[in-house]
């Protein structure tokens, strides 16, 4: 049997660093991990020195278009770049 590929969810979302909004566009894979825990990772698009301030910071918040929440933390980012890397925490 083989196995459907996952597709990623996509839309229009907010990152939040330091309690300061961002309008980003988001693309984001969800899988079930061990124990039920659920991983994910994704990319971010928005502008290039909010993306770097995310990086630099490591730690944010994304918040989907349907308003749900997830903590993720970005791993990659190429300065000067509009899309940042991230994986849900």
């Amino acid at each position: 049997m083989r196995k459907v590929p996952a597709v990623p969810r996509t839309g229009q979302g907010a990152l939040t660093i330091a309690r300061q909004s961002q309008e980003i566009v988001f693309s984001l894979l969800v899988s079930g991990g061990p124990a039920g825990r659920r991983t994910g990772k994704g990319s971010l698009t928005g502008e290039p020195e909010a993306m770097r301030q995310a990086f630099r910071a490591g730690d944010a918040r994304l918040t989907l278009d349907d308003g749900t929440e997830h903590l993720i933390a970005i791993v990659a980012h190429t300065e000067g770049d509009g899309t940042a890397y991230f994986e849900l925490r």
